[in-house]
């Protein structure tokens, strides 16, 4: 049974960062070089509603775009997403019975060009204000709603329903690009992940000594056990209490963590699977363990421009929450710069 959850957002979310370096392992070390591997594409455009027609910009058939006085159309042959969604639960919470399905307070989109031989990757603002699809407490579809994206994972009777819903909460905002695997990561993967790299070195720019007496600002530390999650968690006690803020530490971490990964992989033929195995209890994902594996080592050498964000503006909604509105003209360059020809 699913039970509404649009107002249960969380004063202290969770950001489980770990979705980005399960993937970052066998993705960013260069994992998803072709759709047909990966499986059938997600359902997501027979629920509900289409999503070709976003705001009357897209058309239903090949999709396409209008933009700058011109038609844009989708490059389907040459790419690849992957969206990567870390939710605040820990590994002991019931996940799948639907009357608690978590939040998804990271979300981390990354689009591999075959053609180009680039990595470009997107993180989006958990407060997003978004559509998602809501459903009542006994299932039953009750609509569309905007609100902040991450409370479309709320929605679900199962972990595979919870993550299709962010799919396509994240495919709509976009333009409605097909999203073609997810994985997902609890906060409890947070510190396996940063354990199994042995330890991500960072240098701290906010104080969390309240937290760990370690953690002064200023110091340069090498992670461990819950100083992880700490540092990539962390929000309403930590610098300006924004979630703007903690989304730089998380881009922090992950190039840091990135650089672990590769020399571990350089050391190690065998490490992607070794880390895949260690996150396994935490994951949730539509793609294949071998077929990441095997890839993992096949295109290390794509660029990888820096991660993009929305631009946009912050605001406090009319509930005493958060928002984030993203601006309707960036988001459209973004989109034909990275996704249309």
């Amino acid at each position: 049974m699913r039970q509404n959850h649009r107002h249960r957002r969380k004063r202290l979310s969770g950001t489980a960062i770990a979705a980005v370096l399960v993937c970052m392992a066998l993705l960013y070390a260069g994992v998803l070089l072709g759709v047909q591997t990966i499986g059938n594409r997600l359902e997501q455009r027979d629920a509900v509603e289409s999503i070709g027609s976003l705001e009357g910009r897209f058309t239903s058939e090949a999709l396409t775009m209008q933009y700058g006085g011109r038609t844009w159309t989708y490059r389907g042959r040459e790419l690849t997403n992957l969206l990567l969604i870390g939710v605040d639960w820990e590994e002991s919470e019931n996940t799948v019975s639907g009357r608690y399905a978590g939040q998804a307070d990271f979300l981390f989109l990354i689009a591999i060009d075959r053609e180009n031989k680039i990595v470009s990757t997107l993180q989006l603002d958990r407060d997003t204000m978004a559509d998602i699809r809501v459903y009542g407490p006994f299932g039953d579809y009750t609509g569309i709603q905007k609100t902040q994206i991450c409370l479309s994972h709320a929605y679900g009777a199962t972990a595979k329903e919870n993550c299709e819903n962010t799919v396509w909460a994240v495919s709509r905002l976009l333009g409605g690009i097909p999203i073609d695997g997810y994985i997902t990561l609890d906060m409890s993967g947070i510190t396996a992940l940063n354990d199994a790299l042995g330890g991500v070195t960072v240098t701290l720019e906010e104080d969390f000594s309240a937290l760990d007496p370690e953690m002064t600002k200023g110091a340069t530390l090498t992670l461990r056990g819950m100083q992880a999650k700490i540092f990539v968690r962390s929000r309403m006690d930590v610098g300006d209490g924004t979630n703007a803020s903690r989304m730089q530490r998380q881009h922090t971490f992950i190039q840091s963590a990135e650089e672990l990964l590769v020399q571990r992989m350089n050391e190690d033929m065998n490490y992607a699977g070794t880390l895949y195995d260690a996150l396994a209890g935490h994951m949730t994902a539509n793609v294949e363990r071998g077929w990441l594996i095997n890839r993992a080592y096949e295109c290390r050498e794509y660029q990888r421009p820096d991660t993009k964000t929305l631009a946009g503006s912050h605001s406090i909604g009319t509930d005493g929450f958060m928002e984030f509105h993203a601006d309707a003209e960036a988001l459209n360059a973004l989109l034909t710069e990275t996704f249309f020809e």
